[in-house]
């Protein structure tokens, strides 16, 4: 018979040597943590944020994972927040601690990983050394996870190679979704044997969710795929059509939201490839739709004015959520998010197509942001000599 001891907690802790500047491996971490966690941590396959703002101490979150088939759900809360040294985070409904921290070293950083749970049943007792072993192999996994995740980001970055970093980051954003149908499917498979039909349900539509995010980033691999190496067909268009164009495309999003768009454009002509034109202000206005503030009705500007050098200015400004300044200088990489809090359908490539489609044409492309205010999406687009008009057409709103 087993000898029951007084329950104690139980922990790990893992570190490795990342080549990644310290201020960056904070910034994916710390304050990247609400968007990032589900990347290292592909156990957590639901993470919902309960207090407004950025990552910070005393915010709150909901998580939901699902480990072997068994799906828990806790609340956490971030008690030590010390740019770029600390996280800290503590179970709210769980008994549990996790510490992440940070040290520059070797031009790269050492991270270090800890977590504390406690035993609560005390018929498990016996059985510590087998969760120890558990919770120290899982530590390690979520050092090597980071370092990948951080270390493909820095690569990439300096990399000329655009296109090849971009699909080695997409394979591994990839296997999010994917990881997360195999979990719920061992979840689909334990309801079906207990004919549980409401974890059935959660199961089934969880992991249709799934496929259709893998779905819709692999559309979007292709799609940035074309934009570097794809052919381009270079024809005269009016700007301020294709602008209407698109915002007929989007009537639905527009309609369903109540967005306000108002446009006042010249009808200069550039050169440009119609299909990625229409793909980039596509983007960039579904962007202004989706991270509006919230309650809100989107607002959205599209501002163009002809400079005296023959180059049309073209802003779109969406007066939604907004982001942090220092985030402008990669939002336009490849997997980069807005730094809201707040849960949007997306892949993080949108704008990395936009880059490259900018790029390819030789345009000026540029954002400024400010948190709760909004940002505003700048291109500078070369006119056709015989079409370079000063006075733009009357403004026209659209709804």
């Amino acid at each position: 018979m087993f000898r029951l001891r007084e329950a104690r907690p139980i922990s790990a802790s893992a570190r490795m040597l990342v080549e990644c500047p310290l201020g960056s491996s904070f910034d994916f971490v710390g304050h990247g943590f609400f968007h990032n966690y589900t990347r290292w941590s592909p156990q957590v396959v639901e993470l919902e944020p309960l207090s407004e703002g950025p990552v910070r101490q005393g915010a709150k979150a909901r998580q939901v994972t699902l480990d072997r088939g068994v799906r828990t759900e806790s609340t956490f809360e971030i008690v030590r927040f010390g740019p770029p040294q600390v996280l800290g985070i503590k179970g709210i409904s769980e008994p549990f601690t996790t510490l992440y921290e940070f040290e520059e070293a070797m031009g790269g950083t050492q991270i270090a990983f800890s977590f504390e749970v406690e035993e609560k049943d005390p018929f498990m007792l016996p059985f510590g050394a087998l969760f120890r072993a558990a919770l120290q192999e899982g530590a390690q996994r979520t050092v090597e996870n980071i370092k990948q995740l951080l270390e493909s980001q820095h690569a990439g970055a300096a990399s000329p190679e655009r296109l090849a970093q971009f699909v080695y980051v997409a394979s591994l954003d990839l296997q999010e979704p994917l990881r997360k149908i195999e979990a719920f499917s061992e979840l689909l498979d334990n309801a079906i044997a207990s004919s549980n039909k409401k974890d059935m349900a959660y199961a089934r539509n969880a992991m249709r969710s799934c496929a259709l995010s893998a779905r819709k980033l692999v559309d979007d691999l292709l799609t940035y795929s074309s934009t570097i190496l794809g052919e381009q067909r270079m024809e005269p268009l009016d700007v301020r059509e294709e602008i209407e164009a698109t915002l007929q495309e989007l009537s639905a999003p527009i309609a369903e939201t109540e967005a306000q768009v108002n446009v006042s454009a010249p009808p200069a002509r550039i050169m440009a490839d119609r299909s990625q034109l229409a793909c980039l202000l596509q983007n960039i206005i579904s962007n202004a739709i989706k991270y509006r503030k919230p309650n809100q009705a989107p607002q959205i500007d599209i501002v163009g004015a002809v400079a005296s050098a023959g180059t049309l200015n073209l802003t779109i400004t969406d007066h939604g959520v907004g982001f942090r300044e220092d985030f402008a200088q990669t939002v336009f990489e490849p997997f980069k998010k807005f730094d809201s809090n707040i849960e949007y359908a997306g892949t993080g490539i949108e704008l990395a197509i936009c880059k490259s489609i900018a790029d390819r044409h030789g345009w000026g492309i540029s954002v400024k942001a400010r948190p709760g205010e909004g940002a505003a999406f700048s291109f500078s687009i070369p006119l056709l000599a015989r079409d370079v008009v000063k006075a733009p057409s009357p403004a026209r709103l659209y709804s």
